[in-house]
């Protein structure tokens, strides 16, 4: 797994929606377990819960599992926390797996730029970049207006790829 740079900026990115925000990832570490998994059950409990039930301990023991701090990022927004980010980077293909903005720092344009950078990213990488979303979850939207398209789906998710044609 490549480390992502600490900041947007660094990756040639800036916020396009509010420069007045300042917008930092950083490796996640043990102190952040708690707020990470916090604010992922703050985000996306309702979406959760839909689709598969909610069981506090075993989403728990899960996060720890599939999303682990050495592969997540913190956003902060302005200094401070707002939510988290996971991308799996592989051979031909980048993957985000997870993120979540608090609701205080939803759409304020801080995951459209994200994803934007990862996606452009994975385009320099010559890789396809891919994502799961639960359908009921009101991100889909957004990632339909980023340039991504369902490629599968199941009875909880639908499977996306961006479309990486200039």
């Amino acid at each position: 797994m490549t480390v992502l740079p600490m900041t947007v900026e660094e990756r040639g990115f800036s916020l396009h929606a509010n420069s007045m925000n300042t917008i930092q990832l950083r490796q996640a570490n043990d102190d952040d377990r708690e707020f990470l998994f916090e604010s992922y059950k703050a985000t996306l409990q309702p979406c959760v819960e839909w689709a598969w039930g909610w069981n506090e301990e075993f989403q728990r023991t899960g996060f720890c599992k599939h999303h682990p701090h050495e592969q997540l990022r913190v956003i902060t927004v302005d200094g401070k926390k707002a939510g988290g980010i996971h991308v799996e980077e592989q051979e031909t293909l980048n993957v985000l797996r997870l993120i979540f903005l608090l609701p205080t720092f939803q759409n304020r344009g801080i995951g459209s730029e994200l994803i934007l950078s990862e996606v452009t990213r994975a385009r320099q990488a010559g890789k396809q970049f891919y994502l799961k979303v639960i359908r009921i979850n009101p991100a889909k939207k957004l990632y339909d207006r980023l340039g991504f398209v369902v490629i599968n789906e199941d009875d909880a998710t639908y499977h996306m790829r961006h479309d990486l044609k200039d």
